[in-house]
């Protein structure tokens, strides 16, 4: 059964755009493209390092209201805009927040995200404890 992880506060709650920031199907978590946006939809941050910051604060308050946490993550795929000017900042980022290898990751380069503004976007699956 497909369960709904409720939005934690802090985090902009995806429903009213018709679907939801996670699922949780068995011991699996499916978090829909996080951003580094605030709860009423506002891009925090102009360059790729703050928006990398800002988008895993994102993703780990979602993985703790669902009981998991960064370091349970097993697939992501990074979707970053302008990946010649923003790529090694994204990855470079990326690192020193998730230090161990212990996932999988593709990291895809975009002309445009949905919301002006954003340059990154990530969607993931982690673990459940």
């Amino acid at each position: 059964m497909i369960e709904v992880v409720p939005t934690p506060s802090g985090v902009l709650a995806y429903e009213p755009f018709g679907f939801t920031n996670c699922v949780r199907f068995r011991d699996v978590l499916y978090l829909s493209g996080i951003s580094a946006l605030d709860p009423k939809g506002q891009v925090i941050g102009h360059e790729i390092e703050t928006q990398t910051i800002q988008t895993f604060r994102n993703i780990e308050a979602i993985l703790r209201a669902a009981g998991s946490s960064l370091d349970r993550i097993l697939q992501m795929t990074g979707f970053v805009v302008d990946l010649a000017a923003n790529g090694q900042g994204y990855v470079q980022t990326r690192k020193r927040i998730i230090g161990a290898p212990t996932y999988t990751s593709a990291t895809i380069g975009v002309s445009a995200l949905m919301i002006p503004g954003l340059l990154l976007e990530i969607q993931c699956r982690a673990a459940m404890p």
